[in-house]
């Protein structure tokens, strides 16, 4: 009778987010940027149906309190995660990436936030361009943290 492989103790049981970021990357190692706009839109959409759901549950009254909840949930979700608000800019820092992306890919990384950016947009219910997000520093560009904006463009902070 032929015995299965059991996976060592030692390594780390992948997760739905962390199968995400392998298929991706996967993805972009067969067919380079091609693939880019189809992994944005894509988790872009899903970013927006969740923050839609986010925004229903929590109930968010301004950018701060967006901010606070979202830092919130990665935290609970084991992601530790800081944000801090200026005017009509978040400034975020994240120390593990959800999909897995350490030393990898950049542009993946890029594409795959799509799906944070849209949860926020959907979140503080603005129109598209109308919140932007820049990635400073980032785990798969070998970086110790991943850290970033996102800044309200042409809003008053209420």
């Amino acid at each position: 009778m032929r015995k299965g492989t059991i996976m060592s103790e030692k390594k780390k049981r992948l997760n739905m987010q962390s199968l995400h970021g392998k298929l991706c990357v996967s993805l972009y190692e067969e067919h380079g940027d091609s693939c880019l706009p189809i992994i944005e839109e894509t988790y872009g959409e899903y970013g927006y149906q969740l923050g839609s759901g986010l925004k229903k549950k929590w109930q968010p009254k301004d950018f701060e309190e967006v901010g606070m909840s979202f830092m919130k949930m990665c935290n609970e979700a084991g992601l530790p995660t800081t944000v801090y608000l200026e005017g009509n800019t978040a400034y975020w820092e994240g120390k593990k990436c959800p999909f897995g992306l350490e030393n990898t890919h950049r542009k993946v990384c890029e594409a795959m936030m799509q799906m944070d950016l849209e949860m926020m947009r959907a979140l503080t219910g603005v129109q598209k361009g109308e919140i932007l997000m820049t990635i400073e520093k980032s785990v798969a560009d070998g970086d110790p943290v991943c850290s970033g904006t996102y800044t309200l463009v042409n809003r008053d902070v209420k």
